[in-house]
């Protein structure tokens, strides 16, 4: 089998083997793309330490804006996969090369209206967050930069899902490797001015991503309009047209907005942690345990997204029976693997914390109790991803985002404000918890009863059955390749 899956291999593949094989390129791909943060703070921690100082703290502090911007352009994208591999499924490559077109040239526009308006308002947003003095001027700084750069990793973002749909999910992986790479290497020399090049500091960093987004990007409008990927748009089709432009639209916003409300609603579980008695415990525990259990996200994205690509394709092909079974080997098996997975990190979880932080014993113990607890919804919300990636795969994204509005806003961000600022107080879980603020605890329970409860919301929308309903219309017989 090739490493890029041709339509025959997805509508008739084993699914759980065609399942890793679209879906470890772009595990891959979510690893590579934690490294441009990593990059940047490890080199402006190596400036001199006031200057360090200020500058890892600004990076970090308008990260959640750049995410918020970054979620909308990725939503879209990913809205864009039901289009494209139903239109594959289908057979109907004139159509799937013109929405391509289509849906670059819609992320384009919207990426450019951000580029501006956060370029321009940098300082108001981050002075808004409470940013003052030097740290301020820093973080505008930045931001600013990484503002403008919006378009270039809109593209990359937004191409990548795109190209992922045919069944294409190398391509944006070797793209992003790249990308990441240009970056590394860059990163000194920008910060400390190395090779000739002034000394920028943080500047530097932000200036290296954005050259590196903006290769990427360019490679990638390269492949697509030289017809050198599967995907074959012509310049025409970059050229917005209103009948398509609204169906992507009306597909692909409700997948924006569910994942800018998710960026969001992380950014609000922050401030209640910084709210609580101990913030910095909270905070630390948050950070450290929450990266252990985000290694098994990892893995639940990638093989969610292929279920998204091979749900669509069957759909397409109007191949229903296979589109169910896909479906439901995607709930099963994703439920089993975490529950297997959480039981393992739950009996090594102080060890694999202390790897992270050997030298603070009460992180340990913290954290130790933050997977006792959020673990126990891990597997449901293996349940959760792979039915919200289902809607999604048929196109029927506004259900897609009820399911993940609900998780974050309805359930866990009200429970988590309920419990964690003691309104419910029970001696017997304040015994057991060794004197632990149970206020940080209300927000563990809020996430492990959010995972639950949305797995069985997600149910209702499965078990409804809109989504075994494609949302192309087929105006000439499938080809029998199959």
């Amino acid at each position: 089998m090739a490493i890029r899956l041709s339509r025959e291999e997805i509508l008739s593949g084993g699914i759980v083997r065609t399942m890793f094989l679209l879906g470890w390129p772009m595990m891959l791909s979510s690893l590579l793309q934690t490294l441009y943060n990593l990059t940047d703070m490890f080199w402006l921690g190596r400036l001199p330490a006031e200057e360090a100082k200020i500058a890892v703290g600004a990076i970090n502090f308008t990260w959640p804006v750049v995410f918020f911007f970054i979620s909308f352009a990725g939503g879209l994208g990913r809205g864009g996969i039901p289009i494209i591999s139903q239109y594959i499924g289908s057979n109907q490559r004139e159509k799937a090369n013109h929405y391509t077109g289509q849906i670059f040239g819609v992320v384009l526009i919207i990426a450019i209206i951000m580029a501006v308006v956060g370029s321009t308002f940098s300082y108001p947003i981050f002075r808004a967050m409470g940013a003052k003095g030097e740290f301020l001027k820093t973080a505008a700084e930045y931001g600013s930069i990484i503002f403008l750069g919006l378009p270039f990793m809109f593209i990359v973002m937004g191409g990548g899902s795109v190209i992922s749909a045919e069944g294409d999910t190398v391509t944006p992986l070797i793209i992003s490797g790249t990308s990441v790479v240009i970056n590394i290497i860059l990163d000194p020399l920008l910060i400390f001015g190395m090779g000739g090049l002034p000394k920028m500091g943080v500047l530097g960093a932000a200036t290296a991503t954005v050259i590196a987004r903006i290769v990427a990007a360019l490679w990638l409008l390269y492949l697509l309009l030289k017809g050198r990927l599967r995907l074959k748009p012509k310049l025409k089709d970059f050229k917005p047209k209103w009948n398509s432009v609204r169906f992507i639209l009306r597909v692909g916003l409700p997948s924006s907005i569910s994942q800018s409300a998710m960026a969001f609603g992380f950014v609000v579980i922050q401030t209640i942690l910084a709210h609580l008695p101990n913030p910095e415990l909270a905070i630390a525990t948050y950070g450290v345990a929450n990266r252990i259990v985000n290694m098994m996200f990892v893995v639940v994205n990638g093989l969610a997204s292929s279920v998204t690509i091979m749900l669509g394709q069957a759909l397409g092909a109007d191949l229903i029976e296979r589109a169910k079974k896909i479906a439901q080997t995607g709930i099963f098996f994703m439920f089993y693997l975490l529950l297997i997975a959480s039981g393992i990190i739950y009996i090594f979880r102080r060890p694999i914390i202390a790897f992270f932080v050997p030298n603070n014993p009460d992180i340990i113990e913290s954290a130790g109790i933050f997977l006792s607890i959020v673990l126990i919804g891990i597997p449901y919300f293996g349940i959760f991803r792979v039915i919200t990636s289902i809607l999604t795969g048929s196109g029927h994204t506004m259900q897609s985002m009820i399911v993940s509005i609900t998780r974050l806003w309805l359930l866990r961000i009200p429970l988590a404000a309920y419990l964690s600022f003691g309104v419910i107080t029970i001696p017997l879980i304040q015994t057991v918890l060794h004197g632990l603020n149970f206020g940080a605890m209300g927000v563990w329970f809020a996430m492990a009863i959010s995972n639950m409860v949305s797995a069985g919301i997600g149910g209702i929308f499965y078990f409804k059955g809109d989504w075994q309903h494609k949302i192309i219309k087929r105006k000439r017989p499938i080809s029998p390749e199959i």
